[in-house]
């Protein structure tokens, strides 16, 4: 069949839905005709054949609030030469112009892969809403990637059909060679010599809960901390590590390509995710972290981040937003490392045998062929 997955960016634009933008693409293209309809993350307009899936990038107008605007997103784009449209929300502008568009039109089955809640300013949040749910009660299928981001989704309607099929990773772009770990090693005593050290890596974003992390190095005196990543809130939180004086000890890198993220995630003694909102619905930064075997402190959200990290079995889990409880949760597992070592080998077995690509991807089909049925 012909499939159009309509996203945000594609790579090597690199984020958590580009990633599954991909993942499902590639997949999705060893047994039918894919095209992947997106933005450009340069200017310009291309189309290209990646790895078996047509590729077009239209011309982004302006950037808005994290999302980009491109009036010609669906020029030349025939919705009755499709079989199925794959979507994946929430992406409020690109859905508004795809309802217009369908409007008087032949719309072959819909399939939503929903990410995450709409987050940001109230206006923009009214506005984007009623065209987000409208899409979603339309689709033949919602895909969710856990029941708990349904269970406690303030945007989703009930109104539709659900089914739930988690994030994955393929597991071969996540191999620490000998050279990467010596290379991490030297890096490591470079930028923080014997001290301890905490990673991050992600977009950094007010619902990351980056200051719940700086607050908690205040408490705990040597332990350093580098940060990966790049986003709206970066400013706002490298201003409240100069307030709380512990610039010394938090190395902010910016935009970091697959090979350093890889680095730092075999440098670091244990991996924070200090999410602390139910904007943070999945969290695939923490399930790369396991793969590459570092021991994860996360937050106990009601989301799909408590379905890959699971208290005392794959990960310590803190109260979201809690300086306190996410310190002392760091603080044991830099104190144990037997106890990191066991929870850091149960998560790789956690992610091998529930969150690879393929297996998550083969599951997404499934969901893809029952909808045209």
């Amino acid at each position: 069949m012909k499939i159009l997955i309509v996203g945000k960016f594609y790579s090597p634009f690199r984020g958590g839905i580009e990633e599954v933008t991909q993942i499902v693409a590639e997949y999705s293209a060893r047994y039918h005709d894919v095209t992947v309809l997106v933005n450009n993350h340069e200017a310009g307009e291309s189309k290209e054949v990646l790895n078996g899936v047509t590729v077009i990038r239209r011309n982004q107008n302006f950037f808005l609030k994290g999302q980009p605007i491109s009036f010609g997103m669906f020029r030349e784009v025939r919705f009755a030469d499709y079989d199925l449209i794959n979507f994946h929300s929430p992406n409020p502008f690109t859905t508004a112009l795809f309802l217009m568009r369908g409007l008087g039109q032949k719309v072959p089955p819909v399939v939503v892969i929903h990410h995450m809640e709409i987050f940001g300013r109230k206006l923009l949040r009214a506005l984007s809403l009623p065209f987000v749910r409208h899409l979603i009660r339309r689709a033949e299928t919602v895909i969710v990637t856990s029941k708990k981001n349904l269970d406690v989704s303030r945007d989703l309607p009930r109104q539709a059909n659900y089914q739930v099929v988690p994030l994955g990773i393929k597991p071969e772009e996540y191999v620490l060679d000998a050279e990467l770990i010596g290379e991490a090693k030297a890096w490591r005593r470079e930028l923080s010599g014997d001290a301890p050290l905490v990673g991050f890596v992600g977009r950094i974003a007010r619902y990351k809960g980056l200051g719940v992390l700086l607050r908690a190095l205040v408490t705990l005196p040597g332990v350093h901390a580098v940060i990966g990543g790049t986003g709206e809130y970066f400013d706002e939180i490298q201003r409240i590590a100069r307030e709380l004086n512990i610039t010394d000890r938090v190395h902010f890198l910016g935009r970091i390509s697959h090979r350093e993220k890889l680095r730092l995630l075999a440098a670091i003694d244990v991996f924070a995710f200090p999410s602390n909102e139910i904007t943070e619905a999945f969290g695939l930064s923490q399930v790369e972290a396991m793969i590459c075997g570092a021991p994860v402190v996360a937050t106990n959200l009601p989301t799909g981040v408590t379905d890959v990290s699971i208290d005392r079995v794959t990960a310590l889990l803190a109260e979201p937003g809690d300086v306190a409880s996410f310190a002392h949760c760091l603080r044991t597992m830099l104190d144990d490392p037997r106890l990191a070592a066991d929870l850091a080998a149960r998560a790789k077995v956690h992610v091998m045998e529930n969150l690879t690509a393929d297996k998550v991807s083969a599951r997404t089909l499934e969901v893809f062929h029952a909808a045209i049925k």
